[in-house]
């Protein structure tokens, strides 16, 4: 062990192959296990983006109703209040993503467009994460494919779309949280 950061490559390595998403050793032996390798890639990239998409509507929700200032969220202080723990343990952790953005709503409305995106990546989120061939589902059937916005999710230009929408909407609600002056792009 020389240093931390050759260890944490050896490991990340290690992993990729573990799951199938080593591309230098796969990308001479088979096109179909690099398409497996890029299904695991974007339905990583997806399911990370909504999480944290769900993670600042519950943000946003949690200080209209704790009226909490966020850099306090996530430390032990709050979570000392009974009444905090039981409203995140047994209220916003049971609520899925559209049910926490139509509360945001509530509280103040959040612009059509950044709206119409959370949409558009819960509908590819869900169809990824709950279907080994989501290209089979009805809405999918059509094309065979998981379209985002017209192209391939699986494909460059479907990822590039997805993840300039979900910057959009990680923008708007950052600011929304923490206010735009903070936020360093």
């Amino acid at each position: 062990m020389t240093n931390g950061f050759l260890n944490v490559a050896d490991e990340a390595t290690a992993m990729a192959w573990l799951v199938g998403a080593n591309v230098d050793e796969i990308k001479d032996k088979s096109d179909v296990r690099l398409m497996l390798a890029i299904n695991k890639l974007v339905l990583a990239e997806v399911v990370t983006q909504y999480t944290l998409i769900d993670e600042m509507l519950a943000e946003i929700i949690v200080r209209y109703f704790f009226d909490i200032e966020p850099d306090v969220l996530h430390v032990e202080k709050a979570w000392k209040r009974e009444k905090f723990k039981i409203f995140v343990h047994h209220i916003l952790d049971e609520m899925f993503l559209l049910k926490k953005l139509s509360l945001v709503q509530a509280i103040r409305p959040v612009p059509s467009g950044v709206s119409r995106i959370i949409n558009r990546i819960n509908a590819v989120r869900n169809g990824l994460a709950h279907s080994f061939f989501p290209e089979n589902r009805k809405e999918n059937r059509a094309t065979g494919k998981v379209l985002y916005e017209g192209a391939d999710i699986r494909s460059l230009d479907g990822l590039r779309q997805f993840k300039d929408d979900a910057v959009t909407v990680y923008r708007y609600l950052y600011d929304r949280v923490y206010g735009p002056a903070r936020r360093a792009d």
